[in-house]
């Protein structure tokens, strides 16, 4: 998996033109030389295009830095996720001599587009694309609007025709087999009057159905909280756990996540459940089930969903990684109980 040394065949005639996912219009002047990340989804999504070299600032993603090593010290930090800081990110457009000159873009969550557009409309010819790049159902469409706006068409259109080859041979691996009842819980805490969880529409309810399972919440909102008896009502017969992110890549050893599938599993009444009475409760390494190593979370849990299927997890998570630069560390954990 070596594309991203790979150029576009023929290079972008500018201005170019692309509409992003709040539905603007959005005209980059000239070839883009800066990119400022407002979120590690947008930093991930650059990572694969090759681009990550552009990258001048961004929020703060220390959570995420085992994947930037080699550019992130460099990186000038513009906000956190929630607050932005406008005049550090037309600081970082300016060149030598203080003007601001085309070839800067600005990559956000798609629901941010407007917010940023209006803070950093006194800075004049700085690009602003909102684009979400965490949901599987969307991704590919993103990520050829991105490759397009970064002049990176041929990376883009390789790294969706595998992420297509991925999806299909899980398809192919689960197709004709039962579906069993599966369970997704997210973050590390464990209040069972509040258990968060992942309902109709949501990302994750997307990815539960095309890894061949059923998932068990039924709820009006994408992202409910359910107390632990609906949950022990519902007898999944899978159960994942997804804990908030780790500051590296992977755990390096196994006691932390034993600890969240020994909380599972000794909750009220559980020991009824499928799911613990066939040690089917695991803990998966969040990194895996968003963005663009998404395919990689599902090649998992369609795998832990039906362990006969034949597919190969970290087969999948060792290309990903080749993609980004980075080697599979043979010493960590990612899934447990394995798989």
């Amino acid at each position: 998996m070596a594309f991203l040394s790979l150029g576009a065949a023929k290079g972008a005639d500018y201005p170019l033109a692309v509409t992003d996912s709040a539905g603007r219009s959005v005209t980059i002047e000239a070839p883009v030389e800066k990119i400022v990340a407002m979120n590690s989804d947008a930093a991930d999504a650059v990572s694969i295009l090759g681009d990550a070299g552009k990258i001048a600032g961004s929020v703060d993603i220390s959570y995420k830095a085992h994947y930037f090593t080699e550019f992130s010290a460099d990186w000038e930090t513009v906000g956190t996720w929630r607050e932005f800081n406008y005049e550090k990110i037309a600081e970082l457009a300016r060149d030598d001599g203080g003007d601001i000159r085309d070839g800067t873009l600005v990559i956000c969550y798609a629901s941010k587009a407007g917010e940023m557009e209006e803070n950093l409309a006194p800075f004049e010819k700085i690009d602003i694309l909102g684009l979400d790049l965490y949901n599987a159902e969307t991704l590919e469409e993103e990520m050829a609007v991105l490759g397009k706006a970064l002049d990176r068409e041929a990376e883009a259109q390789m790294y969706n025709t595998w992420v297509g080859e991925k999806k299909e041979a899980v398809a192919e691996a689960v197709t004709g087999l039962s579906r069993p009842k599966v369970y997704v819980e997210g973050g590390s805490a464990s209040d069972l009057g509040a258990l968060w969880t992942y309902g109709p529409g949501s990302s994750v309810d997307d990815m539960i159905s095309l890894a061949g399972g059923e998932n068990v919440i039924d709820a009006d909102e994408q992202n409910p909280k359910v107390e632990w008896e609906t949950v022990l009502a519902s007898m999944p017969e899978v159960m994942i756990k997804v804990p908030a992110a780790i500051n590296s890549l992977g755990w390096s050893e196994t006691a932390e996540m034993e600890a969240f599938v020994r909380e599972m599993e000794s909750r009220p009444g559980a020991s009824s459940i499928p799911a613990v009475e066939d040690e089917r409760a695991h803990v998966i390494f969040r990194d895996i089930t968003l963005g663009t190593g998404s395919v990689v979370g599902l090649t998992y849990w369609a795998k832990m969903i039906h362990p006969e299927a034949d597919l190969d997890p970290v087969g999948v998570y060792r290309e990903y990684l080749a993609m980004r630069g980075l080697s599979y560390p043979e010493d960590a954990f990612f899934v447990l109980p394995g798989i």
